[in-house]
């Protein structure tokens, strides 16, 4: 009888540990930035009532939507992500007039980050942190910017 009960609590013990293990961690939330980032030569095209800087844990300036949580776009993304356990798959997009290449990285089977370089640019227009409606949020803001420019 008091074996059953020795066993009974452990195995208690042990899935209340394993439970609390597998609880998932969530990491510091960014916080309100002092004053407003850039997206460059993209500022014009993003809508401030739609969009906010906030700023990173990490000290990096980042666009966040007011009503997708958890979307994030960030004006300068890395680009080496040749660690081990990242996935790339690049695709084209035509938005607006313009073509974008886009290296779309994930960490395992997670979606990681979409990183949109317009062809012909040296470097990246913007990088965004969400698929889905995050996504179709941030290439809003490049189709702007291409209606901007207007017909090449």
């Amino acid at each position: 009888m008091a074996l059953d009960r020795r066993i009974l609590r452990c195995t208690l013990l042990l899935a209340t540990v394993l439970a609390a293990g597998c609880a998932h961690v969530q990491g510091p939330a960014p916080e309100p930035a002092a004053k407003a980032g850039s997206l460059g030569a993209l500022d014009s095209a993003y809508d401030r009532n739609e969009w906010r800087w906030v700023r990173n844990p990490d000290g990096r300036e980042l666009l966040a939507h007011n009503a997708i949580s958890k979307c994030f776009v960030d004006p300068q993304p890395q680009q080496d992500f040749n660690e081990p356990g990242f996935t790339l798959k690049r695709e084209q997009r035509t938005l607006g007039a313009a073509r974008y290449n886009v290296m779309n990285v994930f960490e395992g089977r997670d979606f990681w980050i979409a990183v949109y370089q317009r062809e012909g640019s040296a470097t990246p227009a913007l990088g965004v942190y969400s698929d889905g409606r995050c996504r179709e949020a941030a290439e809003n803001i490049l189709r702007g910017y291409e209606k901007s420019k207007g017909p090449r």
